[in-house]
This record gives C-alpha cells, sequence and structure tokens, in this order.
C-alpha cells in the first residue's frame, strides 16, 4: 500500500562505534528525506538494524532483533545492514522476516532505497539484497548525535591486518583513511553543535592517513583537530600496540584537550597464543609499552581487549596471560570468549577449548578487570578530574552523573546547568569504579 504520511524509522545498532555513527548518518539523512524517526523498541513503519559479526553472540542478536521487530509490527519493512549482512548475507536471507539486505557496500543507498520503498504501492519480495555501489559517497555529515552526550568522529575504516580470529578485514574491507579536510568540516558541525567531547573512531584508527596523500599522521590529525576554535576535548578509541607513539603518548599525557585514556587490544598475554594469533608483537613489546604510558602519567587510564579460549589455549598459557594483565597498570578489560568465524584460520584449528572452560576463564579476567577498575579509581582520590556532566544522577537529588577525561564515572552535587558543560571536580572519595567529589569552587 502507498506511504501517504510520513514514515516512521526506527534504528538498532549493535556493535562498534563506527556503527553508530553510521546509524547516525543513516538516521538523519532519512530525516531529511522526509521519515520521522522513532525508538526501537515502539511499532514503527519501517526497522533497520544495524549489525555486528565479531562474536556468534551478536549474530544471534541480530536475528532475535529482525523477529521481534516483525512481532511488533508485522506490516513493517525490516532492513537489516552492516557487517554480518557483509559477511553472511544468505543466513540473513533465509530468514523470512527479513525484506532487505545491506552490506557495509551498500549502507551510503539505504537511507533512499528505504524511502523509495516506503512511498511504493508494489511490495517487495521478502530479502531484496541491495547491491553494492563500489564507489558511493561516505562523506554524509552528520549534525547530531541522538540521546549521546558525546560525539563519535570517523576517521577511517577497514583493516589490512590479518589476525587469525578476525572477520573483520572481511567485513569492512582494506584500510581507508578519511580526507582531511572532510575530517575538519565534520569536527566543526560537531563542535557548533556544542559536543563537548568529540571520539576519534576507526576500525584501525592508528592507520590513520597511511592511504593519504598528505603528510599526516593519527598525532597530526589530533593535532589539527585540537587546534579547532571551540574544541573542548577529544578521546580516541581502540588503537593497536604497535600504533602507539612517542608522540601520540605525550598528546594524550600532556595536551589539554586530549583525553588521558588509551583504549589498547592486547588480546592476550603468552607469546605462543600471541603467535597463534598472528598478533604482530610478544608480551616484552607490551610490557615497554606499557610502562612508557604508565611513565608519562599514572594518572591515564589504560584499557585493553583480551580474548579468553583461543584453540589451543592451555590452562598454563592461559594463567600466564592472567598474571601478565594483573601485573600491570591496565584500569579495565574487555573481554571476549573467543567464537569461531567462518572463513577465518582460527575456526579450523585443532584444539578447539572446551565451552566451559571457557566460560570459567571469561569469569576469571572479568573479576581481575573488576579490581583493576577499583585500583585505578583510589588512586584519583585527592585529585582534580575535568569532568563532562552528562546526566542528573539517579537517585540523587541534587547530584549529577559525569565522565571525567580519564574515562572514570563521577558523582557530585551540582546545579543542572552545569550538564554538558567541563568542570573541574576535587574526588573525595571512591567506592569500587566510581568516584563522588565536589565541583572546585573556582570553576
Amino acid at each position: 500500500m502507498t506511504q501517504h504520511n510520513p514514515p516512521t524509522v526506527a534504528l538498532k545498532t549493535l556493535g562498534c562505534k563506527l556503527n553508530q555513527f553510521e546509524s547516525e548518518q543513516i538516521r538523519e539523512e532519512l530525516v531529511r528525506l522526509g521519515a520521522i524517526s522513532v525508538p526501537f523498541d515502539g511499532p514503527a513503519d519501517v526497522y533497520i538494524i544495524n549489525s555486528c559479526t565479531v562474536t556468534a553472540k551478536t549474530d544471534r542478536d541480530c536475528r532475535r532483533l529482525i523477529r521481534r521487530a516483525r512481532k511488533t509490527n508485522p506490516s513493517a519493512f525490516i532492513a537489516v545492514t552492516g557487517c554480518y549482512a557483509q559477511v553472511s548475507p544468505d543466513d540473513l536471507a533465509a530468514i523470512p522476516e527479513a525484506d532487505l539486505i545491506a552490506g557495509n557496500e551498500a549502507k551510503g543507498d539505504l537511507p533512499a532505497t528505504i524511502r523509495a520503498r516506503t512511498a511504493d504501492s508494489l511490495a517487495w519480495p521478502a530479502a531484496v539484497r541491495l547491491p553494492a555501489t563500489p564507489c558511493f559517497d561516505r562523506s554524509t555529515m552528520v549534525d547530531e548525535f541522538a540521546d549521546h552526550t558525546r560525539a563519535f568522529l570517523k576517521v577511517q575504516e577497514g583493516c589490512n591486518a590479518a589476525c587469525a580470529y578476525c572477520i573483520i578485514p572481511r567485513a569492512r574491507g582494506r584500510s581507508r583513511s578519511v580526507p582531511l579536510s572532510q575530517v575538519l568540516e565534520q569536527a566543526r558541525r560537531l563542535v557548533d553543535a556544542g559536543f563537548p567531547e568529540i571520539v576519534l573512531i576507526g576500525t584501525h584508527l592508528g592507520q590513520y592517513g597511511q592511504d593519504l596523500p598528505d603528510d599526516i599522521d593519527l598525532s597530526g590529525l589530533i593535532e589539527q583537530l585540537a587546534d579547532l576554535p571551540d574544541m573542548r576535548r577529544l578521546r580516541l578509541s581502540s588503537i593497536e600496540p604497535l600504533e602507539v607513539t612517542d608522540r601520540l603518548i605525550r598528546l594524550v599525557a600532556h595536551h589539554p584537550k586530549v583525553c588521558r585514556h588509551l583504549h589498547i587490544p592486547i588480546q592476550h598475554g603468552d607469546e605462543t597464543v600471541l603467535r597463534h594469533m598472528n598478533r604482530p608483537y610478544g608480551p616484552g613489546t607490551l610490557l615497554d609499552l606499557i610502562a612508557r604510558i604508565h611513565g608519562a602519567d599514572p594518572a591515564i587510564n589504560i584499557g585493553s581487549d583480551v580474548i579468553v579460549g583461543f584453540p589451543g589455549e592451555t590452562d598454563e598459557q592461559f594463567e600466564t596471560c592472567r598474571r601478565f594483565i594483573e601485573g600491570l597498570p591496565f584500569g579495565y578489560l574487555h573481554v571476549f570468549t573467543y567464537s569461531p568465524r567462518k572463513d577465518t584460520p582460527a575456526a579450523t584449528m585443532p584444539d578447539q577449548v572446551d565451552p566451559q572452560v571457557k566460560l570459567a576463564r571469561n569469569h576469571l579476567l572479568r573479576d581481575l578487570s573488576e579490581r583493576k577498575r577499583s585500583a585505578f579509581a583510589a588512586t584519583m582520590v585527592g585529585q582534580v578530574l575535568q569532568v563532562v556532566f552528562e546526566r542528573p544522577a539517579d537517585g540523587r537529588d541534587g547530584w549529577l552523573d559525569g565522565l571525567s577525561d580519564n574515562y572514570l564515572r563521577v558523582f557530585s552535587p551540582g546545579p543542572c546547568d552545569l550538564l554538558g558543560q567541563t568542570v573541574p571536580v576535587r574526588i573525595g572519595a571512591s567506592s569500587g569504579e566510581v568516584l563522588e567529589g565536589a565541583v572546585c569552587a573556582d570553576a
């Protein structure tokens, strides 16, 4: 039936910050084309799931959301995009509830295709595949991030690495950097929109600039962004260990607009496991890197990704990894249980680890992460941290809830006119990973 009223469109994003940025591109373009954005949990004419395929769980989550959307509105049009749609379109085509499948290479055409569909009087057959557009325009600017205090700024995507467990190079392609002029223009828009913090994101962030004609790398990009008028603070998303240079460490430790926070995915701490993963470093390189960062400023919050249960991982190798991490000044961990991904080398490796063993190892490292979070937070008592207040604190009248530059949750009494502001807060106490403080009198 022809859609006479403006269609309502609901988006759900799974996975990484790149997907979140691209969902915002899709949402804003649909709104410009006349659609109305509505929450995913309620009724809508169109549902879009921007999928992830890092693990089997994210695949299951996508399939569950497709079926939930159909149950919420049996007559809705359901589109699936993202990495799962890119890597496994046949799996999605087998789901009767899916109407349109668009991989990452078709995301640029998705808004116009959906808008045309809502005005079309002819029903489409199920599981139409939107073809890839090799040169499609990825330059669509975003002006807001609905319900976000922080804005994401995509500067790179794709990956040239060949980690044995990872499907992302297939899902995202080879590394491509966003041209410098486009990054600066997008950043200006986000600054003008009033965002107090901008997070630089990419699949392989440290490779920024390697494919550009400009003499620019990630550190140079950060310096140019920090020089923009009214830029308040910049945060880096995940960056690979070998791409954390001394120049970058100096910026993170000392530049007043760069957050003291580095998320460095080490993936493991055992030499043999790292080699089987095809990671291009050993534990000694990691020890030296973390020591240099911590020595530059102990208040830098260093986070990491770790995989447990990689094929062939023995009890001894896991224990080596656990002890290695325990001895380093990490502020938190993201712990992932290895999940076989089709067409990756690790999926056919011998000695796949028993699921219950993987689960137990995951719990051990998650417990270690919680201890790391609490220990790092406790070192901030007595210090003054720069905090962006994001929302009123739940259940605390007259208190605000914010995020420090070094990625810690901070609660403080304060008026609501401080929301969205960057405020110095003197930390008086810690409870687990949460800090309590008071806004400095001269703020």
